[in-house]
């Protein structure tokens, strides 16, 4: 299923945060709430939140694979259910939607959102409004939070 790897740096999520960000307001649509999309949308939900100035944040937990294959993916299933106020006139944050699953799941208890990400699949690009970066969908993408920079002796040593 997954044939590439993209890694992204701390700096780079920030950034493309900070683009999605300018994106947003670019819209003219001005929100006082956020709903994240648990987990990876916490990142891209620390920084849109602090560049767009929302400080009311929630978040909702949705299952839907636990791993890289066909195979790992599941139907979607609440872990978290959201606080009612704010599955209606929320930005809604996801870090990457791959083939848009989660949020064809979650869509349906909302109204009024609008649904944004900072990485997007051509499966999943549909359930968006707005998305950053689009990223092939045979490309597992590797965020800061899943890697870690590490020391590596030089080929020939001293």
């Amino acid at each position: 299923m997954y044939q590439n790897d993209l890694y992204v740096s701390w700096d780079e999520f920030q950034d493309r945060c900070v683009d999605l960000a300018y994106r947003i307001k670019a819209e003219g649509r001005t929100f006082d709430k956020i709903l994240c999309v648990t987990r990876g949308g916490l990142f891209a939900t620390g920084i849109l939140s602090r560049e767009l100035n929302i400080k009311a944040i929630e978040n909702v937990g949705i299952a839907a694979y636990a791993g890289k294959q066909a195979q790992d993916i599941k139907k979607p299933v609440f872990i978290k259910k959201a606080s009612p106020e704010f599955l209606e006139n929320a930005l809604v944050i996801e870090d990457l939607v791959d083939t848009g699953s989660t949020l064809r799941f979650l869509k349906p208890h909302t109204k009024n959102c609008m649904f944004v990400a900072v990485f997007a699949k051509p499966e999943g690009e549909d359930q968006l409004d707005l998305f950053q970066r689009g990223v092939p969908q045979d490309t597992w993408v590797r965020f800061p939070w899943d890697t870690r920079r590490r020391y590596v002796d030089p080929l020939i040593g001293e």
